[in-house]
């Protein structure tokens, strides 16, 4: 049970942290901020929960996971569930301090709660496009540097991976807002939508469909290519 508790607050804080400050602060000091925001609190959540559940965070990670055997399908279900709730109370935790300003539903609507969206020329192809490139890098780097053997590297993963994260998400954020992750979509986009503004939850289809195809793929490339759940 510890495991699916680590995978809930850790999206929590990823999300209450990330979208926290992509809401509050925006783009006016740059995209720096926000990549870091995402980046340092992957790296800080994985050492603080790693050693229960593998500091996933991420549906898309853990289907990676799932499909090459590291966790059950059964244990998928309960990461993915845990990951969602997380997503949905921290996000919740962003309306709370939005609400402590006395924002109206209109301000609230047009601050957002840091959700992701795209906007011409984009559409939904080009978009699902573009984060599964970005979740199959992210989860191929994630599938190598934890594979068997590589023990040695333990305690430098958390920070590579969360540093492939700010990266990531510097390179995809003017096109999408570079998600790589349904739960941390989709969480904002529905509270959105309750506040008025269903942009975000119409084009959510590109968030899930393109994160967790581009984890399956680099599922089956890990293993196969890279022989990353063979013995060492």
């Amino acid at each position: 049970m510890r495991k699916y508790f680590a995978e809930f607050f850790g999206t929590l804080m990823l999300v209450a942290i990330g979208t926290g400050v992509a809401a509050f602060g925006g783009t006016s000091y740059g995209t720096w901020p926000i990549a870091a925001a995402f980046g340092l609190t992957v790296v800080a959540g994985a050492y603080a929960f790693g050693s229960y559940s593998g500091a996933h965070f991420n549906p898309a990670v853990s289907l990676g996971a799932a499909i090459n055997g590291r966790i059950t399908w059964t244990e998928f279900a309960g990461y993915v569930g845990a990951q969602v709730v997380g997503a949905f109370v921290g996000t919740g935790i962003v309306a709370a301090i939005e609400s402590m300003y006395g924002l109206t539903k209109a301000q609230v609507a047009q601050v957002g709660f840091g959700q992701t969206n795209f906007s011409s020329p984009m559409n939904i192809w080009s978009a699902t496009f573009i984060e599964f490139v970005l979740t199959f890098l992210f989860v191929l780097v994630i599938l190598v540097l934890t594979r068997k053997g590589n023990e040695a590297q333990a305690n430098v993963a958390p920070l590579a991976i969360g540093l492939t994260l700010v990266v990531l998400i510097l390179l995809g954020i003017t096109f999408t807002g570079a998600s790589l992750n349904p739960a941390r979509s989709l969480a904002p986009a529905v509270a959105l939508a309750l506040a008025g503004t269903t942009t975000a939850l119409s084009n959510i289809a590109a968030y899930i469909i393109g994160p967790l195809a581009g984890a399956a793929v680099a599922a089956v490339v890990a293993k196969f290519a890279f022989g990353t759940e063979e013995e060492a």
